[in-house]
């Protein structure tokens, strides 16, 4: 255990030490800040590493890395714990080519890469969980992930895109779960952003590009500023195979619901888009291809267009406020990260609000 008096601490963090456990002593006093001068706050090379109760903020890339700077050093065992990230020049907390990584009680907020990003993992074991994710250019982003990645009871808000699942050159995202989770009001343009390209999916609640078996379920996707859920094709121009999304509430987008732009118009069987309030679609005949059978028809084609929106430096982002952290910081015992459980998706409600 390293436990971290309250301070400013204005430097780069490198753990290559397996199993330590980094604790702040107060979530909301304890700073590692780079004073938008040092690259990356924490790089973590070691598995088995905890960070808890701490604020890491000011950075010119990452706030917390987990895989070396770009995912060339594999972690296995990684857990971020009453967490507060804000205003980096490119990811709150990234995990590259890292497996059992767990994501929880999190507020990452004004980053202009995701405010949180699963990528290049092949048995990833990943669970983020009642997180905040805002202000960002991607709340949530999961790219060239499979083997598990559970996003459940976790909100992105106020985001130009709120979650972002794809696919990379040379990996496919594979069983990304979301659930009972809030993807509210993102398209929010007073945010940062690395590259206009970024802007193809602005104003999406939750973006599939590619993918296969990408499921979500019992979530809240309500007022973001173009559409609430976009499949489309990948870089690659491969379509979303073998989609679900049931038992979601989509209402209150101004272009559509739900909205398939798809390049192979192949009638996929396992497309299921069902049970999802009183949603709207583009194509209308979307229903009829996604209908969860044998039966689905071909989809129309729907061509999708990104808009490029304005944006603001990564350093002006708001500043998250206080939230509550980890119960006697002082006295609780080390636990190092270890292997990350399944989610019982069974007893996971569409939330409240």
């Amino acid at each position: 255990l390293v436990l971290i008096d309250p301070g400013v601490y204005s430097e780069e963090v490198r753990i290559s030490t397996p199993d330590i456990v980094l604790r702040g002593r107060n979530r909301n006093t304890v700073f590692i800040d780079g004073l938008h001068a040092a690259a990356n706050g924490i790089v973590v090379t070691a598995g088995g590493v905890a960070i808890e109760n701490l604020t890491v903020r000011n950075y010119t890339r990452d706030a917390i890395s987990v895989g070396g700077l770009d995912g060339e050093l594999a972690v296995d065992q990684f857990r971020a714990l009453h967490v507060t990230t804000s205003n980096t020049g490119r990811h709150g907390i990234s995990a590259r080519a890292s497996n059992n990584v767990e994501i929880t009680q999190v507020w990452a907020s004004g980053h202009a890469g995701a405010a949180i990003h699963i990528g290049q993992c092949s048995s990833c074991s990943t669970v983020i969980e009642t997180t905040l994710s805002e202000f960002s250019d991607r709340g949530i982003e999961v790219s060239g992930a499979s083997g598990g990645v559970t996003v459940v009871r976790s909100t992105t808000r106020n985001n130009r895109v709120g979650i972002l699942v794809g696919d990379t050159a040379a990996n496919t995202s594979r069983g990304v779960v979301i659930a009972g989770s809030v993807i509210a009001n993102n398209g929010f343009s007073n945010t940062p952003r690395i590259a206009e390209s970024s802007d193809e999916y602005f104003g999406i609640g939750v973006a599939v590009t590619g993918t296969i078996g990408t499921s979500m379920q019992s979530n809240r996707i309500s007022g973001n500023t173009r559409a609430g859920i976009l499949l489309t094709a990948n870089e690659q121009a491969v379509d979303p195979i073998s989609t679900s999304a049931t038992q979601n509430l989509v209402e209150g987008h101004p272009e559509a619901d739900i909205v398939a732009a798809f390049q192979q118009g192949v009638a996929d069987p396992v497309l299921c888009i069902v049970e999802n309030g009183a949603a709207t679609f583009l194509p209308a005949s979307l229903p009829q291809a996604a209908g969860c059978a044998d039966t689905n028809a071909r989809p129309d084609q729907f061509v999708w267009q990104g808009t490029v929106n304005v944006t603001i430096p990564y350093v002006n982002g708001p500043v998250p406020p206080e939230i509550d952290g980890l119960l006697a910081p002082d006295s609780a015992l080390p636990v190092p990260a270890g292997p990350v459980a399944p989610v019982d998706l069974v007893g996971v409600e569409l939330p409240a609000s």
